[in-house]
C-alpha cells in the first residue's frame, strides 16, 4: 500500500499557498472579511462556495481550524450581503449559488471548537440559507426542491451553473427537475439545523424540522423500484431523468434512507466501479464536451458515496472504492506534482481525450484525500 501520509505535509503547504486577502471589491472579486482558502492556482484567487466544505475537511484533519473558521465566516458574510452565497467570489458568480453545503461547514467547526457563543451567531444565517433554498425559485409542484436561479433575468444557464452539472446529461431543463442530491442535502439540513439550534441552547425550529420530513417523504419521486436506484424527478414530464449518476448514492451520504433502501442502492454499486474508483455516470450518455459524464469522476461525489457507505457499514466496498482512488490520486501526484480537478477513473490518468479541460485542483481533492484517510482508517 501506499504511504498516502507521506506526502502530507506537501499538500499542507500547498493549502497555505493558495490562501488569498482580498478585503475590497474589484472589478473582478467580491471582497471578504477574512483570508480565504482558494481551490487552485488556475481558479483566478476567487472564494468558492462548495470547494470551501471539501478543503475544510481537509484543513481541519491538519488542525488549521483559524484559517477553517475564516472561510465558514467569508461565506456567512456573503450570505448576509446577498441573501444568499453566490457560487464564488468571481463577481460574475453573482448570479447563482451552488449545492447547499453551509450547515455541514458551520456544524465541523463547531465539533472542533464546542464555542457556542461562536455557533450562535452563525445561526441566523444558516437558517436563512435554508430559507433561500425552500422558497421560490426553488420550489416546484411536486413539493420537492429544484435548482434556479435567484435572479430577475433567471436562464438555464444560470440554474445549471448553480447545480454544479455544466453541459450534463442528467439534465435537459435543469428548472423542470427535482435533483436527488439537492433535495437529500436540504433533508438533513434540515436535520442539522434543528440540531444545532438545541446545541446553541435554543429551540429548535419545527417548521425547518417539517420541511425535511417532507422531503424524506416525497424522494420517493426519484425513487425508480425497477433499477432500485434513485434518478432525478422531472416534475414537468413527470418521468425520471434516464441518467444514472453518483448524484443518485446522496441519500446514504445523509443517512435519509433506512438499512433495506441502503442495500438496494448498494447493488447498483457495480455500475460505476473503475479502477481508479467510481465513474460519474455509470455510461457515457452524450457527445457533448462535459466532464461530468463517464468515465471521469471528481473528488466530491467519491467522498459522498464512501462516506455514506461507511455509515452505512458497508465498509469494505467503501475501503476498495476509497484505497482505489487514494492509489490513484497519489500516483498521478507523484508523477505530476498536481492534484487535479477531474480524473478518468477507468484508465487511471488525469488527461482526457475529448477536449474536457482539467486544471490542478489542490482543494477539493486534497481535502478529500486527507479526510478518507480517516473516514477509512488508514494510518
Amino acid at each position: 500500500m501506499s504511504n498516502y501520509r507521506s506526502i502530507i505535509p506537501e499538500l499542507e503547504k500547498k493549502l497555505q499557498d493558495l490562501v488569498r486577502e482580498q478585503s475590497e471589491d474589484t472589478n473582478n472579486l467580491i471582497g471578504c472579511p477574512y483570508p480565504y482558502t482558494t481551490p487552485g492556482p488556475d481558479k483566478n484567487d476567487a472564494l468558492y462556495y462548495w470547494d470551501t466544505y471539501f478543503i475544510n475537511l481537509g484543513l481541519l484533519r491538519l488542525k488549521k481550524l483559524e484559517q477553517a473558521r475564516h472561510n465558514a465566516e467569508n461565506l456567512i458574510s456573503l450570505q448576509k450581503r446577498f441573501g444568499f452565497i453566490p457560487a464564488s467570489t468571481h463577481q460574475s458568480s453573482l448570479g447563482y449559488s451552488q449545492i447547499p453545503l453551509l450547515p455541514w461547514i458551520i456544524r465541523d467547526i463547531y465539533r472542533a471548537t464546542g464555542d457556542k457563543e461562536w455557533l450562535n451567531r452563525m445561526l441566523p444565517d444558516v437558517i436563512n440559507e435554508f430559507k433561500y433554498w425552500t422558497t421560490k425559485p426553488h420550489t416546484s409542484p411536486s413539493g420537492l426542491y429544484r435548482f434556479a436561479a435567484p435572479a430577475a433575468e433567471e436562464t438555464e444557464q444560470h440554474a445549471e451553473s448553480e447545480s454544479c452539472w455544466l453541459q450534463s446529461a442528467r439534465f435537459q431543463n435543469v428548472s423542470h427537475y427535482n435533483p436527488v442530491d439537492l433535495n437529500a442535502l436540504l433533508y438533513r439540513n434540515a436535520r442539522l439545523i434543528f440540531d444545532l439550534e438545541k446545541e446553541a441552547n435554543r429551540d429548535g425550529s419545527a417548521a425547518i424540522l417539517k420541511i425535511g420530513n417532507k422531503i424524506k417523504e416525497l424522494i420517493i419521486l426519484c425513487w425508480n423500484h425497477q433499477e432500485q436506484f434513485y434518478f432525478d424527478n422531472n416534475f414537468e414530464a413527470k418521468t425520471q431523468s434516464p441518467v444514472k449518476a453518483l448524484s443518485g448514492f446522496m441519500p446514504l451520504f445523509t443517512k435519509m434512507i433506512d438499512q433495506d433502501r441502503a442495500k438496494a442502492l448498494f447493488t447498483n454499486l457495480k455500475h460505476f466501479w473503475a479502477p481508479g474508483g467510481l465513474t460519474i455516470t455509470d455510461q457515457p450518455y452524450s457527445e457533448s464536451v462535459s466532464p461530468w459524464n463517464y468515465p471521469l469522476t471528481c473528488a466530491p461525489y467519491i467522498y459522498f458515496v464512501v462516506k455514506g457507505l461507511s455509515d452505512y457499514e458497508f465498509m469494505e466496498d467503501a475501503a476498495d472504492i476509497g484505497t482505489n482512488w487514494l492509489n490513484m490520486v497519489y500516483d498521478i501526484y507523484k508523477n505530476t506534482g498536481e492534484m487535479w480537478e477531474w480524473y478518468d477513473v477507468k484508465n487511471k490518468r488525469h488527461q482526457y481525450t475529448k477536449d474536457v479541460e482539467n486544471t490542478p485542483v489542490m482543494g477539493w481533492t486534497a481535502g478529500t484525500f486527507i479526510t478518507l484517510l480517516d473516514t477509512l482508517g488508514i494510518e
